[in-house]
């Protein structure tokens, strides 16, 4: 015997559509052709198939990455910037329209947060190769577990399904990730994920390119739509700008909250000096500080502000600048 169920198809952040799915499931008897749905605890936790591989010491198993995940296999690099890196940071902000602000003290020391240059040891982890989306976010949202993003339904320039999704808070990102079984990067994953072992300073290499990311520009107007795109882009839409891994969107277009709060020395250094040839491990960040710390630059910003060592801070606030991604256990 068989019977017909019906399952309501939802368009995220919105009402159920009239789309029906029919399947028929065997209420007694064998049935061949039957087949055992996948279980949703093994969706969630984020599961890859397994696969085997020889090594010198015989067969092991391994997992590997999700669709839409990248793995990252970790290890040791410096984190943040010398002081010939953060001099050419400057030079980089004096290329801008209104390039006398790069002299003045609130902006030199917003470059200055991002020494001392350090040696840091990071453990495999997988990371979304995309901001999380719109579309993404509202699944969540129509879950019950997450709150609505701060942007008036409707709003073109945010609310379509494969924007990233931005006006929420660095609790909600939590949240999010947290619902899929993973976690917010930690600022040292994220630069490693931006900048690799050998210290790029930008996603796709060395040098800037303003064709490979979504900027804007110190200028009387911050938005500059020369690449494309006057505010948000759809995610993924520069993808010669990606990492070696394929990991996309690391410069401009949202901003990303990471873990770990912000706080600065009264140097104004952003990061503690630690003996040479002693890594931090698996750093999280300080224990207090202003706000939590937020990477990558945004649509709104210029050059200097989209490399990979560029740290940014944000209270509780939602902003249209800023977005996340989520991070997972390998």
């Amino acid at each position: 015997m068989r019977v017909a169920l019906a399952l309501a198809s939802f368009t995220p952040g919105r009402v159920a559509m009239p789309l029906v799915v029919l399947f028929t499931v065997a209420l007694c008897g064998g049935d061949a052709e039957a087949r055992r749905p996948v279980r949703p605890a093994e969706i969630w936790r984020g599961l890859a198939p397994a696969r085997e591989i020889a090594t010198a010491r015989g067969v092991v198993q391994v997992r590997t990455a999700l669709e839409g995940r990248a793995r990252v296999v970790g290890g040791t690099f410096r984190m943040g910037s010398t002081e010939l890196e953060m001099q050419g940071a400057i030079g980089l902000c004096e290329r801008e329209v209104l390039k006398t602000f790069c002299s003045e003290p609130l902006l030199q020391n917003s470059i200055r947060a991002e020494g001392h240059a350090h040696q840091v040891r990071v453990d495999a982890f997988d990371l979304d190769r995309t901001e999380v989306t719109v579309g993404a976010y509202a699944r969540c949202v129509s879950a019950g577990v997450c709150a609505s993003p701060a942007f008036p339904p409707g709003d073109f320039r945010y609310d379509r399904p494969t924007l990233p999704v931005t006006h929420v808070s660095w609790q909600d990102a939590v949240t999010y990730c947290g619902w899929l079984g993973g976690r917010l990067p930690t600022e040292a994953e994220w630069e490693l994920a931006a900048r690799g072992t050998e210290g790029r300073l930008f996603p796709w290499g060395n040098a800037y390119n303003p064709h490979l990311c979504n900027h804007g520009s110190l200028a009387q107007d911050e938005t500059d739509g020369s690449d494309g795109f006057v505010n948000l882009a759809p995610v993924g839409a520069f993808p010669d700008g990606a990492t070696r891994l394929g990991i996309l969107d690391l410069a401009g277009n949202a901003a990303e909250w990471v873990f770990d709060l912000f706080d600065t020395d009264d140097q104004n250094f952003g990061y503690p000096q630690t003996p040479a040839g002693q890594p931090l491990v698996n750093p999280q960040g300080p224990q207090t500080g202003t706000g939590h710390v937020i990477r990558g630059g945004s649509f709104a910003e210029g050059a200097a502000w989209v490399r990979g060592a560029v740290r940014g801070k944000m209270s509780a606030s939602r902003a249209p600048t800023v977005g996340f991604r989520c991070a997972y256990a390998p």
